[in-house]
């Protein structure tokens, strides 16, 4: 038995569905052969968002009510080839995924909050951070809490990614600046030991930030594309790239 969520529900949230086979009696077939004749009947079982109800329908009741949602135009076809994909799936044997992050495994809360939430037929961080007021108050004392942990953290997950960006650029520069001082302290000794020493002064190296050091490989490339038309020579070296981009 395996749960899917799809898109149809309130709050822009899924219903659950889950499928499942129920031996039912083939009373034609028990009468002609004496004795009682099952067969297997597939089953629906729907589930609102934020409900305990179920609504169980035999698949191909399910398949056909949907085709007339669709037709009428209270349920996009979109979201009936959802349903009808997990279906597939389950039918293969397959772990259905849910619509969102599990609140299974999710640690921002306690094992038993989770458990408790899924209990609820809450069962990803999306679901959560949807709640309606008649959710909240089913949970009850600490809903709103658990709600807002669900919508900071969606939040901070959507803007992961060019915050990621950015804090891997300024790691880079600072990893350059790093290597840049450490080099200048070098030769800073050295320079003290010779003049220890009664010596002249080693040739002091350079340690210029060159543009090469700055862009990757692919932004030097992209530039020098736009800049001449062209990509440049396979064989080319970054120093190469980046010294005629200055040009």
């Amino acid at each position: 038995m395996n749960t899917v969520g799809d898109v149809n529900g309130r709050e822009d949230r899924p219903a659950y569905v889950r499928f499942e086979i129920v031996p039912v009696e083939d009373k034609a077939a028990s009468e002609a052969a004496g004795h009682y004749v099952g067969r297997d009947v597939e089953f629906a079982l729907i589930t609102p968002p934020y409900s305990k109800d179920i609504f169980k329908i035999k698949v191909p009741q399910w398949k056909l009510n949907m085709k007339q949602d669709v037709a009428n135009g209270r349920l996009p076809e979109a979201w009936m080839d959802k349903y009808l994909e997990a279906y597939s799936k389950w039918k293969a044997g397959q772990e259905i995924p849910l619509n969102g992050t599990p609140i299974k495994g999710w640690g921002v809360i306690s094992p038993s909050q989770q458990e408790m939430l899924i209990r609820m037929n809450i069962l990803t961080v999306e679901d959560l951070s949807r709640m309606t007021m008649e959710g909240l108050q089913r949970i009850g004392m600490g809903a709103v809490d658990l709600k807002n942990k669900a919508t900071g953290w969606l939040a901070q997950l959507n803007d992961k990614g060019p915050l990621t960006q950015k804090i891997a650029a300024v790691m880079a520069e600072n990893d350059l600046l790093k290597n840049s001082v450490e080099s200048l302290q070098k030769q800073v000794e050295k320079l003290m030991e010779h003049a220890r020493n009664g010596q002249p002064p080693a040739p002091v190296e350079s340690v210029g930030i060159a543009a090469s050091d700055i862009l990757d490989d692919g932004d030097i490339t992209e530039q020098y594309t736009k800049k001449f038309g062209k990509p440049p020579h396979h064989r080319m070296k970054p120093e190469s790239i980046a010294a005629a981009l200055q040009e």
